[in-house]
């Protein structure tokens, strides 16, 4: 199956450079590498961004300075976490925190909830740089969206000469400015997701495992709420049903697509246990509502933290760590730290990603 993906990947690229350079995108505003990186960019919105930031003066002037405060104090927040974790993976240790990168459609199944939040990651991160950029004299060249190998993003394009005329502060409040935003988002979404009632109704077929039973009789998306007449409205529930099933035999599912029957086979890690061959989810009251909610908490936390990462000149964290070496530092000494600090930071990184092979 991987091989598939790739392939369409690799073709999908091919498509894209194949029209970019054929109809000249590049003198348009497109940026291509290959494979690897698409950027569109335009100055249509600059002047949403500019009527924002003139807005509500006093409080964009707060929020820079909160994220300053928060980003701070978050980036060894978030390398805390990270080299903790490493130290767990490296130990197998099952209480490890998988770390995964969102891929759509190859790490993480596409849903409407993926799709909402991934627009308002980017929408609320890279508009909170553009405006906290205004309000700090600094000019913006363009706004944009980019494609990296497969993840999508936007951006903001600073004017850098004036970036580099700003003082320290300036630059880390604009840098700092992102993940504030997404960390409030978070927090909003969390607070509105605390407030709707939890209520399990059915099991929800969230993948059919190929080659297994369900594959061809049980269609993604579909709700099971009984099996043989037996209601099995949570996890738990589903769990101790399938228990009393071996293989071979055939049982029905009642499910929101029709009921259907279907013969098990042999569970592949309990012998003689029944098995159909799905990755189930909890199905409840409001499913679609505390779906995108969840996404929407869930990813803008991870995204935010993920910022932080000390990553020197890539990530905003390393940005904000480059700013506040060279306060201390000679700008010699402060580059060596920084590409020091980067290099480990990496590693870790890659030890925490590695995560899903180790474990």
């Amino acid at each position: 199956m991987i091989e598939y993906i790739l392939l369409g990947i690799a073709a999908f690229w091919a498509v894209l450079t194949s029209i970019v350079r054929k109809f000249n995108l590049e003198e348009r505003g497109v940026t291509i590498i290959p494979l690897i990186l698409v950027m569109v960019r335009t100055k249509k919105f600059l002047h949403i961004i500019d009527s924002l930031s003139q807005k509500a003066k006093s409080f964009w002037n707060a929020y820079s300075v909160l994220g300053v405060l928060v980003c701070v104090a978050g980036i060894p927040t978030a390398l805390g976490f990270f080299v903790w974790n490493a130290y767990k993976v490296l130990s197998f240790s099952p209480e490890a925190t998988p770390v995964i990168p969102v891929i759509p459609g190859v790490t993480i199944k596409i849903s409407w909830g993926l799709i909402i939040s991934i627009i308002i990651i980017f929408f609320v991160h890279e508009f909170s740089h553009g405006i906290v950029a205004r309000r700090e004299g600094i000019s913006l060249k363009s706004v944009g969206v980019l494609l990296l190998v497969v993840i999508p993003g936007a951006f903001v394009e600073p004017d850098e000469e004036e970036m580099k005329k700003a003082s320290p502060l300036s630059r880390i409040k604009v840098y700092s400015a992102g993940s504030l935003g997404n960390f409030i988002v978070a927090a909003v979404f969390l607070i509105f997701l605390l407030q709707i009632p939890y209520i399990p109704d059915g099991i929800l077929v969230y993948e059919t495992i190929p080659g297994t039973p369900a594959e061809d009789t049980l269609l993604e998306g579909a709700v099971i709420y009984q099996i043989d007449n037996t209601d099995v409205l949570t996890l738990d529930e589903f769990s101790e049903e399938m228990t009393a099933y071996h293989k071979g035999d055939t049982i029905l599912f009642d499910t929101s697509k029709g009921t259907v029957s279907i013969t098990l086979a042999e569970h592949p890690d309990i012998p003689g246990q029944g098995y159909i061959g799905i990755r189930p989810r909890e199905h409840t009251e409001h499913f679609f509502i505390l779906d995108v909610f969840s996404w929407i908490s869930m990813l803008n936390l991870s995204i935010a933290l993920f910022n932080l990462f000390p990553i020197s000149r890539v990530l905003d964290g390393g940005k904000i760590t480059d700013e506040i070496l060279n306060l201390y530092f000679s700008e010699p000494t402060s580059r060596k730290l920084a590409t020091l600090f980067g290099g480990l930071a990496m590693v870790i990184l890659i030890i925490n990603l590695l995560s899903n092979v180790m474990l």
